[in-house]
């Protein structure tokens, strides 16, 4: 866990978060074998070439799945737009835990899926080592994109992030709003303290006759959102747990971690992640970039 976040020599982190995933594997897998021979009269051997096999297949199938990428397609229906608007999100795609080839094939996807507005809801990097070059992709999706810092943007150095998203073309949104069409976006930086989308939300300009977006990193805050007339609230950070069953603990800090949530006419989605952060791994979960079709009702 200290070299995955303090260490700047890449091949070293590469190794070291790879052995972290690995070790959860295999651990969980151990644990599980463990409680068989308790109740079942198996053979040790057994056990020990069924845990190689099964750790084995599921390091190597989890690998596998964390290069796959899968496209969602959701439809809202709403009284304030007249026509549909495609908002396509993708989220916590660590570049840096990730290569810039990664980058090109999710802008390769962005493209084909002809979205009017990209809204990236943080972690977009999650390294102080990642230059211009590694994004530069970015400048290649044909729609207007709007970017929200996450928890690794500030670890990486706020002032670098901000500077490289101008440069790539995205607006970042801070504690502000944009308003597009009969669409209005908004963003709020991420922070640790659970109020952060109560304390800023009240500040932030919304038209209640337009469609208002949040985006906010963290899959918290919902209850604030719907209170000051938030039609949709975009959010990532949880991973689905990236690699079972961690999942399970995920699910012990955020009630929501996956999926879309409703209630009344407000929606929430959380996003399982574009990328992966630390090993490329993913099991239990999948690499997703998220289409929502914005209709008229």
């Amino acid at each position: 866990m200290w070299y995955s976040f303090s260490v700047p020599k890449m091949k070293i982190r590469y190794l070291a978060v790879h052995w972290m995933g690995i070790s959860f594997v295999f651990a969980v897998l151990t644990l599980l074998a463990e409680g068989l021979r308790l109740v079942l009269p198996v053979q040790d051997a057994l056990i020990v070439q069924g845990v190689l096999v099964a750790g084995v297949l599921g390091v190597l199938f989890s690998i596998l799945l964390s290069h796959h990428l899968s496209v969602k397609r959701l439809e809202i229906f709403s009284h304030k737009v007249s026509r549909s608007y495609r908002i396509v999100q993708i989220s916590d795609v660590h570049i840096g835990s990730r290569q810039a080839g990664f980058m090109r094939r999710i802008v390769a996807r962005l493209n084909a899926l002809n979205a009017d507005y990209v809204v990236v809801t943080g972690d977009l990097i999650d390294s102080s080592t990642v230059d211009y070059q590694a994004l530069e992709s970015i400048k290649q999706v044909k729609a207007p994109i709007f970017f929200v810092i996450g928890n690794h943007e500030r670890y990486a150095g706020l002032p670098k992030v901000i500077d490289l998203a101008d440069r790539l073309g995205m607006k970042t949104l801070r504690q502000e709003s944009v308003v597009s069409e009969q669409l209005v976006f908004s963003g709020i930086d991420d922070a640790d303290h659970k109020d952060q989308v109560e304390r800023h939300l009240p500040s932030i300009k919304k038209i209640p006759d337009k469609f208002n977006i949040l985006l906010y990193h963290r899959p918290v805050g919902w209850e604030a959102a719907i209170e000051h007339g938030i039609d949709l609230m975009l959010s990532g950070h949880t991973h689905n747990g990236q690699i079972f069953p961690f999942n399970f603990i995920v699910k012990q800090q955020y009630n929501r971690i996956s999926g879309m949530y409703r209630q009344g006419n407000s929606h929430l989605y959380v996003s399982p992640g574009t990328g992966t952060w630390g090993p490329c791994m993913r099991l239990g979960s999948l690499n997703e970039i998220t289409v929502f079709e914005i209709k008229p009702e």
